[in-house]
């Protein structure tokens, strides 16, 4: 197995205990923070300040009152309005350090110049769906007759809602070339090379490389044949496969070499060999080095050894599994397999310009490098072990058959491909802290497979980080973590595998 560095994904709170007082820097996510006021204007009588509101409800030195979003947008286009804030409307208020936005809510709701107070909600789209002409085939995305314990698929449609891509990621395809003139890459693609034919059109003489490109980053939602996971990244297509789907690994090597050195952010390399390559494994683990995240195969032997590079600690390797999310018979495992992703009847695009449908490990790791272009949109400065834990803290684990064991194993790793789970865990944020009597409650929200997977630990230091005593609670959509704290406690969220 893949050694796992257990990351920080960022400092999200530091707290620490002054003469009674908690003083706080928090990244807070959306809506978590804020507290919609409506205002008793009887009450409050004539025209009042932004300022003098604030000081009037409380808040503060560090709260905040706002004029709506509405109001605000009709300022900005030239309404004449009164000066701020318009009678009869709302405001938005954000509660100061130490104090939740459910508390600053329930305080304001006795405040006599306060009708009623809310906590601002967040909300998420049904999930999108694109209107792809194949989509409905592409079973990998949304798994409609799933009858797992949960919805064999890697979640597409809700990843989606939080992110489509970025055309300041690179992809890099390292395969047989690319079909480049169809509608699904158009504007899309960079310069490339064939290193088989040793010249600047990489052309795809087999069909392999342009059915894994179109898998992880056909263009979605745009009327055409099938979506692939990430819609924008830009596709960098180098050929080193030949027109027998075969190739050396001085082509592979290359291949490594020239998207590291001509801007590539993630790597797909659907292939494998039997032998190991000491000038491969340099050219794979400087990529790494240089902040390029490696993703490839276990290949499709159905062998307990998986194939070179994939058995290397620093790739990032994917199995296969089916529409009922067992691992496919033919999925090579072995202790270097970190995650499996759907790899049967995958609809996707054709050299010729069609759709088809391929089996094996080698489409099961195109999703996986799509969402990690996806992560790398959300999050420019992942890095391999960053990614990596991402990937597998997100999977959904326990899902398959009878090898599919808690935790990891040799067959599905750290379990089947979740998009949705891993940007959520990318993008976690931490509500306000709170304080009472001594105790420390943290809050933030979390993806839905956080009962199973329970990817979330506090440590606490100064100069040096340990577990911090306390008691974590998970529920499907937050996470709760309280402790006792003294004067100097400095807290940090970090995620697990």
């Amino acid at each position: 197995m893949s050694s796992i560095e257990r990351f920080a994904i960022r400092i999200l709170l530091l707290a620490a205990l002054v003469g009674g007082s908690l003083a706080a820097a928090v990244e807070v996510g959306s809506g978590s923070d804020r507290v919609l006021v409506h205002l008793n204007w009887e009450a409050v009588g004539g025209a009042v300040s932004m300022l003098e509101l604030g000081t009037v409800l409380g808040l503060g030195a560090d709260g905040t009152v706002e004029e709506d979003p509405y109001t605000r947008a009709r300022r900005k286009v030239g309404h004449v309005l009164p000066p701020a804030p318009v009678p009869g409307r709302w405001v938005v208020v954000r509660a100061g350090a130490g104090e939740s936005a459910a508390d600053c809510a329930a305080r304001l709701n006795r405040h006599p110049w306060v009708r009623f107070a809310e906590v601002d909600g967040i909300g998420t789209g049904g999930a999108t769906l694109p209107n792809d002409a194949n989509f409905g085939s592409q079973w990998h995305h949304r798994n409609v007759n799933s009858s797992g314990p949960v919805r064999a698929d890697m979640h597409s449609t809700e990843a989606w809602d939080l992110t489509t891509g970025s055309t300041d990621v690179v992809l890099a395809i390292l395969d047989t070339g690319l079909a480049a003139g169809q509608p699904d890459f158009a504007g899309r693609t960079v310069a490339g090379y064939d290193f088989v034919n040793d010249d600047d059109d990489p052309a795809d003489d087999h069909g392999h490389g342009t059915a894994v490109a179109g898998a992880a980053s056909a263009t979605g939602n745009n009327q055409a044949r099938v979506a692939g996971v990430d819609w924008h990244c830009r596709i960098m297509p180098l050929k080193v496969l030949d027109h027998n789907n075969s190739g050396q690994y001085s082509w592979w090597t290359a291949g490594i070499e020239w998207a590291v050195d001509h801007g590539a952010d993630v790597i797909n390399l659907s292939a494998g060999g039997g032998t190991e390559s000491l000038t491969m494994q340099a050219a794979i683990e400087h990529a790494i080095e240089q902040g390029v995240i490696v993703v490839t195969i276990t290949h499709n032997d159905g062998a307990g050894t998986i194939r070179f590079p994939g058995r290397l600690e620093a790739c990032i390797t994917v199995g296969a599994t089916d529409a009922n999310d067992a691992v496919t018979g033919f999925s090579n495992y072995g202790p270097q397999i970190d995650l499996v992703a759907p790899g049967t009847n995958i609809y996707t695009l054709s050299r010729s310009g069609g759709v088809t449908r391929w089996w094996g490990t080698s489409f099961a790791a195109p999703l996986v490098s799509g969402t990690s272009c996806l992560l790398r949109s959300v999050d420019p400065t992942l890095t391999q072990t960053q990614m990596r834990t991402l990937l597998c803290a997100g999977a959904d684990d326990q899902v398959g058959d009878e090898l599919d064991l808690p935790g990891f194993d040799t067959h599905y790793g750290h379990g089947r491909l979740n998009a949705y789970a891993s940007l959520q865990l990318a993008t976690v944020r931490l509500q306000a802290p709170r304080i009472d009597d001594g105790i420390t409650t943290l809050r933030w929200s979390s993806p839905s497979n956080a009962v199973v997977k329970t990817p979330f630990t506090v440590e606490q230091g100064l100069g040096g980080w340990a577990p911090a005593p306390g008691h974590t609670a998970y529920d499907p959509t937050q996470t709760t973590w309280s402790a006792s704290t003294t004067t100097g406690t400095i807290f940090r969220l970090r995620v697990l595998e």
